[in-house]
């Protein structure tokens, strides 16, 4: 056994300022979707968190960087999204059952919410490549999925590639919609929309 050191009851000055570089990530990504990346500043963000512009740009050198830095953490969420639906051993509707739950955590995050909302705004073009590249993934393991379950005969005839993009195309409205004061809690809306696309999916 190691012996125990005294520094390692502490956080590295790595790890808080890691912490404190999320946190500006988080606190931008929330203002973004609330207000849009053109209507937020800097100085927006420095007061939501309660501290000066001044201060911000220790973790980050722009509100450019924020929204990248942003989206790319949304791309993560993606592949680990994509990963989930590899299982073969499931079959195909129990399958997409558990991508689209895992999309409604995703939209349900402000990391990736901001990746839908921001679809508009100018990202360099390794950037936005790399977020386009991983929502293809995402519409072609559906597509996958869609094929697996009409080849074995749980899922209706169709063309996996309209069908993948009216899924993901009602998916991808609700934060447009549902937003105010009277927004239906994510849980009711997901439920909802989840059993509307397994029963059309479903044969028989």
């Amino acid at each position: 056994m190691n012996k125990p050191k005294w520094s390692h009851a502490f956080e590295s000055k790595d790890d808080r300022r890691k912490k404190k570089r999320m946190a500006v990530l988080r606190a931008g990504a929330w203002l973004f979707n609330e207000r849009g990346f053109d209507r937020t500043t800097l100085d927006d963000i420095a007061e939501a968190l309660n501290v000066t512009k001044r201060t911000l740009y220790y973790y980050v050198k722009s509100k450019d960087e924020i929204l990248v830095q942003c989206n790319l953490r949304g791309v993560e969420m993606m592949r680990e999204l994509v990963e989930s639906s590899q299982d073969k051993s499931l079959p195909a509707l129990k399958r997409i059952e558990a991508l689209l739950h895992g999309y409604f955590d995703f939209l349900s995050d402000d990391m990736g919410l901001c990746v839908v909302l921001s679809t508009d705004v100018p990202l360099a073009p390794k950037e936005r490549e790399t977020v386009f590249s991983e929502r293809r993934k995402i519409d072609h393991a559906m597509r996958n999925m869609i094929r697996d379950g009409i080849e074995d005969g749980t899922i209706r005839p169709c063309d996996p590639k309209l069908t993948s993009a009216a899924i993901f195309g009602a998916l991808n409205w609700v934060p447009y919609w549902n937003r105010g004061p009277h927004a239906v809690p994510v849980e009711t809306v997901a439920a909802a929309h989840i059993e509307f696309i397994l029963q059309g999916l479903r044969a028989g």
